[in-house]
């Protein structure tokens, strides 16, 4: 599945260096900037899955970037690469919630581990926000339907859409299946 990154870097061969590795070794899609000015307004015109920044840029300081993700509570997880890194900046970052500080010079491996990572932890973030949603919705009936549609589409996605084999795994009538899916399509 397609996700899509922003990197921020104001050195262009590392800029470079990261579109190549994520065009070659991921489906994912990349957006980079080397001047961090332009993040705020990039951020406003789009949701990314993951950011990546230098820790020391001029304009804005990576810092300066995970601290605006962080108080505009935005689903980004933010990984931060730095060739300056302190016992001080690591701690700042973490306390700011940053998914990963990777000192440079780094093993593309490393950054690779951490994207995916990153990419797995901000869905189980969105799926347990969407579970809590569930929860707090009144009367019962309405989230009792909801919750089953979520379950129905889910299990149909991970069996290929055979309603039978999730009427079978579910236990739920295929004919409710049937209903549930076809709703979701219109």
């Amino acid at each position: 599945m397609s996700r899509t990154i922003l990197a921020i870097d104001d050195e262009l061969h590392m800029l470079r260096l990261l579109e190549q590795l994520i065009d070659k070794r991921t489906p994912h899609r990349i957006t980079t900037t080397h001047n961090a000015l332009e993040v705020p307004g990039l951020l406003e015109k789009q949701e990314f899955d993951v950011i990546i920044t230098d820790l020391r840029m001029p304009g804005l300081s990576g810092m300066d970037i995970l601290r605006l993700v962080h108080e505009k509570r935005r689903v980004e997880e933010v990984i931060m690469i730095t060739a300056f890194g302190t016992l001080e900046s690591a701690t700042e970052a973490m306390s700011l919630g940053v998914f990963d500080y990777i000192t440079k010079p780094f093993k593309k491996e490393q950054l690779l581990d951490a994207i995916e990572g990153a990419m797995e932890w901000r869905d189980l973030c969105c799926n347990a926000a969407g579970f809590i949603d569930l929860l707090q919705m009144k009367p019962y009936a309405e989230a009792e339907q909801e919750f089953r549609q979520a379950y129905v589409s889910r299990l149909s996605a991970g069996l290929s859409g055979d309603g039978r084999l999730v009427a079978e795994q579910s236990g739920i009538p295929q004919k409710e299946i049937e209903i549930i899916l076809h709703n979701e399509e219109n």
